[in-house]
């Protein structure tokens, strides 16, 4: 990083935050699905709906929260976020495959292949999160 003023994030970060921010995005809209879902449907548990909904809020938020650490260069903010997208490798794949509901798996593995390719292909964007030691 360059001495005397803030540094600016590299584009691969920043495509990288970007995408981590339409994950948070995301998962926020999910919850607010969930909870219109439940009130409009007779739920077996509503209680166990609403919490649902609640760890989507709480992820969503973690994962906006964590894609402006990224933004800002924070290099803490790399390891949640990488494994975040190692957990949503075989969720996306198991959505595709298993589940037949490619229409939301291919999107989940498409964004984790992405956010991990941009965080690690290119020298200037594991330099820019590189913790000093």
């Amino acid at each position: 990083m360059a001495e005397g003023g803030p540094a600016r994030a590299p584009r691969p970060v920043l495509a990288a935050a970007a995408l981590v921010a339409v994950e948070g995005a995301a998962l926020l809209v999910l919850a607010v699905v969930n909870v219109v879902l439940t009130a409009l449907d007779d739920a077996g548990s509503i209680s166990l709906a609403l919490a649902g909904s609640a760890l989507l809020v709480i992820f969503g938020g973690a994962l906006l929260l964590l894609a402006r650490a990224l933004r800002a260069l924070k290099p803490p903010a790399r390891s949640p976020v990488v494994a975040v997208q190692i957990v949503a490798l075989p969720v996306g794949w198991t959505l595709a495959g298993t589940n037949g509901r490619p229409e939301i798996g291919v999107p989940v593995l498409v964004l984790a292949i992405a956010v991990l390719v941009l965080l690690f292909a290119t020298a200037e964007a594991r330099d820019a999160l590189a913790r000093d030691l």
